[in-house]
């Protein structure tokens, strides 16, 4: 038998007193998860790429120890998935380990190959052509330099030279020797005018200097460890 529709105004009888209604059903709780552990995960990646970048290592190694404290935090949370954890504490593990190895290696190989390259460019004596010029509109000059012959240094003077001047002289670069310093000087007379002194070494312009005037002076001072950089 079917049952008809309550009619127009129909108002429910009120509950017995003392009645509850039931509570409501609840609702399945989602899968918890682990943010620790992703977090140890992403760390731990990061930290193991930068592990092989050189200059970079050296800070992988400090990521790495941040990934092996969040993957032991996230392994001890209870009814927490641990497979990111766990993933993530063994890829800081071995990032920390290559980053100090490959640090060393890295630095050996760098500071290795340059001190070799230092060696060999102190270490290797050769004659090179030294060559002192001063030129200018004065007429003339006093002209002073320094001179190394087997390994001694010397002064030569030049009293009232006619302009332009030059002198080329044989040097020894290597070892001790690069570190010879050359001095070259020049004094206009009272007629005035400028004076520029320039010190040439193996080919390389060390210094030019200019100076204008009465008895204007233009002096120029260098060494063969110019020649290293």
């Amino acid at each position: 038998m079917s049952s008809s529709p309550p009619p127009p105004g129909y108002q429910p009888p009120p509950p017995p007193p003392g009645y509850r209604p039931p509570p409501p059903l609840a609702q399945p709780s989602s899968k918890p998860r682990n943010g620790l552990g992703l977090a140890a995960l992403i760390v731990g990646i990061v930290a193991f790429v930068g592990a092989f970048i050189p200059l970079f290592n050296y800070a992988a190694g400090f990521i790495a120890v941040v990934g092996i404290v969040l993957g032991i935090i996230a392994l001890v949370l209870a009814r927490r998935p641990k497979g990111a954890a766990i993933t993530g504490l063994v890829l800081s593990v071995l990032a920390l380990i290559l980053s100090v190895v490959l640090a060393i290696v890295y630095t050996f190989v760098f500071f290795g190959g340059l001190a070799q390259t230092i060696d060999q460019q102190l270490d290797e004596n050769a004659e090179v052509d030294l060559i002192y010029q001063v030129e200018g509109t004065a007429p003339s000059a006093t002209i002073s330099y320094t001179t190394y012959t087997g390994g001694i240094s010397a002064t030569q003077e030049h009293a009232s030279e006619r302009l332009p001047f030059e002198q080329d002289l044989d040097v020894t670069i290597g070892g001790a020797s690069t570190y010879n310093s050359y001095t070259l000087t020049a004094t206009s007379g009272p007629e005035g005018g400028d004076v520029t002194c320039r010190i040439i070494l193996d080919g390389k312009l060390l210094i030019e200097q200019t100076s204008t005037g009465a008895y204007a002076t233009a002096s120029c001072t260098a060494s063969g460890t110019e020649l290293l950089e």
